[in-house]
């Protein structure tokens, strides 16, 4: 059972509830109010890198107008409401995938038993499917829930997939909210797409002022060659180069079957840079290609020389479930930033439920998941139709009073997440812990356990 706090969280949200029904119910079945809610301003965030072209599309989709009437979208909200789930169980999110898809279901199950305490008629009502890692099947996916309706969308994972289905969501007027794209490749400001984990805007130089302030200098990156690991390797180079160190880049295709050539040519970068104290390796990769270059790596005596850091995808439990790479990890002090899951009420309430139904802990991401349903819940549910537009007018003002458990979840100018702590892990007896946290308002490291270089 959750603890007293939790309590409170839930009360308060079972109020808004409460109120939302009612509101619903005294407006001929749930229709809107005339009034348009203003949108709570947007954080401004400076970003110096150059703006992607926002993707375009040349496929015309036509929206399926009976299926739409059906469902309710011209008439306020049908009792069951659908919400989409994009969510890839397969390919890179094999392993991370489902865990992430529990959280929604986790949360959406807890919204329907609220609605039932409140004794609104109205159901929310999951459709998930697998987008595969891959952005074109993401594309389909989105397609599909268009033809059927769906006017909200969770997911999907990746920066990649969720630029390629933006234009998809532009054209048609579906909300679609990622838990955990962070690409600047997908940052566009009024458009159908939000982004509620920190994005790479913020964590890139993050990344770059932290390893210069521990004293390295010569930075080799080894990074996925697609939008989220290209753009990040480019946001941790422009800072660190600025701060006056010296980069080098490899770039790989994730989905080769052997990575050894690009571990090799890492090899060589390194010696090249020295192998001294003030070298240091940045690998920004997924559980899957991840695996194949730690696997090489830990076999690479000069690569173990030097001090290794990585981003959040790669501070997953994935990579020390093989003896080899966790020996390899802590044998070269390995250092990654992910987004900080605060200490909050909620997210207390969050893990207790999530171990209770599914027997483990919730990753980082899960967190995200989970606040990002209800948020496209907690929209649906304001806006008091189920339309696009409507759900997307109201949607960052929602955002900015909820609290959730990833914090507050104020939207910036484009729809991403304004504000960010990232916490400091390191591998020690085989598991992940918390050595410091990077503040993103004093843009500086509190250590626990400062690393010496």
């Amino acid at each position: 059972m959750a603890g007293t706090g939790a309590r409170v969280a839930g009360i308060a949200i079972a109020v808004i509830i409460v109120a939302i029904a009612a509101y619903l119910a005294a407006t001929s079945g749930g229709h809107p109010s005339t009034g348009t809610p203003s949108p709570a301003p947007a954080a401004t965030v400076t970003q110096t890198a150059t703006q992607p072209a926002q993707p375009t599309t040349t496929a015309t989709v036509t929206h399926t107008t009976s299926t739409m009437q059906a469902t309710g979208t011209a008439k306020g909200l049908p009792k069951e409401i659908p919400i989409g789930l994009a969510i890839a169980v397969s390919g890179g999110y094999a392993v991370d995938g489902p865990r992430r898809l529990k959280a929604a279901l986790l949360a959406i199950e807890e919204m329907n038993k609220l609605l039932e305490q409140a004794g609104s008629p109205y159901r929310f009502r999951p459709i998930h499917e697998d987008t595969k890692a891959d952005p074109q099947e993401a594309v389909n996916v989105i397609k599909r829930f268009a033809s059927e309706g769906i006017q909200i969308v969770v997911g999907p994972l990746s920066t990649s997939e969720t630029r390629a289905v933006m234009p998809i969501a532009n054209q048609l007027h579906i909300v679609v909210i990622s838990p955990s794209s962070t690409g600047k490749a997908a940052a566009f400001p009024d458009d159908y797409v939000f982004r509620v984990a920190p994005p790479d805007v913020v964590q890139g130089p993050v990344l770059a002022k932290l390893i210069h302030s521990l004293g390295y200098t010569k930075l080799v990156i080894i990074a996925r060659n697609d939008d989220y690991g290209r753009g990040l390797a480019e946001l941790v180079k422009q800072t660190f180069e600025k701060l006056g160190g010296t980069v080098e880049e490899i770039l790989y295709q994730p989905d080769k079957p052997d990575l050894t050539n690009e571990v090799n040519q890492l090899a060589v970068k390194v010696e090249q840079f020295g192998a001294d104290e003030h070298t240091a390796v940045l690998i920004i990769a997924f559980d899957n290609d991840g695996t194949k270059i730690l696997e090489q790596a830990a076999k690479t005596p000069i690569l173990s020389r030097v001090q290794w850091f990585g981003s959040d995808s790669m501070a997953r439990k994935t990579f020390l479930e093989k003896p080899e790479i966790a020996k390899f990890l802590e044998g070269v002090h390995f250092i990654a930033t992910a987004p900080a899951i605060p200490k909050n009420p909620v997210a207390k309430h969050f893990e207790e439920l999530y171990k209770q139904k599914y027997g483990e802990a919730p990753t980082t991401y899960a967190y995200y998941t989970y606040d990002a349903t209800w948020i496209a819940m907690l929209s649906v549910l304001t806006a008091g139709t189920y339309d696009g537009r409507a759900i997307k007018a109201v949607l960052p003002t929602v955002a900015f009073h909820f609290m959730g458990a990833t914090g507050h979840k104020m939207l910036d100018k484009n729809g991403d997440a304004a504000l960010a702590d990232y916490s400091i892990l390191a591998v020690k007896d085989g598991k992940f812990v918390e050595i410091g946290v990077w503040h993103g308002s004093t843009d500086s490291a509190e250590w626990y356990q400062k690393p010496t270089a």
